[in-house]
């Protein structure tokens, strides 16, 4: 487990980190390692434990167990990534409504990359896009409305989190491509692709960025099924 990585993203303490570690260690046991067990070995309570489950968006204890647990079994193969019909009728629907709309989509470090190229393909079919959202602009009251689309493999960068949760108060639409449906941004956008590809307790330090390829399959199919969809109805 990179707990490095988890400490930096979650801002997790000294004892939050020798829980992880606990559990990691314990992951081996066919039977769960409960709660008050955790608590004992760790010098902490059970509340501080459940605590740490909800700051990583976990449900609670018996969700962070599985978690770890599943890190350590290899890694499933997806062999279909494409959207389903549902969702992309529900993407073509959500672009009908914001036609006109000006389209920002927003992605940091890697995923910038990925919401630049966005970009260029929507503004290639003449729908307007940029990739900057300032906060003034989206807090702005004279009623201009926008579609945001978000890209972000963990869903955790605190900016993304900021410019989304703004987004919604102001009810603007919100369309994210995630690495897992169990990020914070997950619970604020109106729309989300998972690559199901992302895991803050990877047991690998290295390991194959699936994300990137398998957003762009997904992107792919759903601007062109909604450029399909507006010829269709002229």
């Amino acid at each position: 487990m990179n707990l490095h990585f988890l400490q930096t993203t979650y801002h997790l303490s000294k004892t939050e980190l020798q829980i992880l570690d606990y559990l990691d260690q314990q992951s081996y046991r066919l039977k769960e390692v409960s709660v008050r067990q955790t608590a004992k070995d760790c010098f902490t309570s059970p509340t501080s434990i459940i605590r740490l489950a909800k700051k990583l968006n976990l449900s609670g204890y018996n969700e962070l167990w599985y978690k770890i647990k599943e890190a350590h079994l290899p890694a499933p193969t997806i062999t279909e990534v494409l959207p389903q019909p549902e969702e992309i009728k529900h993407f073509c629907q959500l672009m009908r409504v914001n036609q006109g709309h000006l389209i920002t989509v927003l992605g940091h470090d890697f995923s910038a990359h990925l919401s630049a190229y966005m970009n260029e393909v929507l503004n290639f079919h003449c729908i307007p896009s940029v990739t900057t959202a300032h906060p003034q602009m989206i807090n702005s009251r004279n009623n201009q409305n926008f579609l945001l689309i978000v890209v972000s493999h963990s869903g955790e960068e605190p900016t993304l989190k900021d410019t989304v949760a703004l987004a919604k108060r102001r009810k603007h639409t919100i369309i994210a491509f995630l690495g897992t449906k169990q990020a914070q941004l997950a619970a604020t956008a109106d729309l989300v692709f998972s690559t199901n590809s992302y895991s803050p307790f990877s047991t690998h330090i290295a390991q194959p960025q699936l994300f990137f390829g398998r957003t762009l399959v997904t992107f792919e199919t759903l601007i062109c099924a909604y450029i399909n969809s507006q010829q269709e109805n002229k």
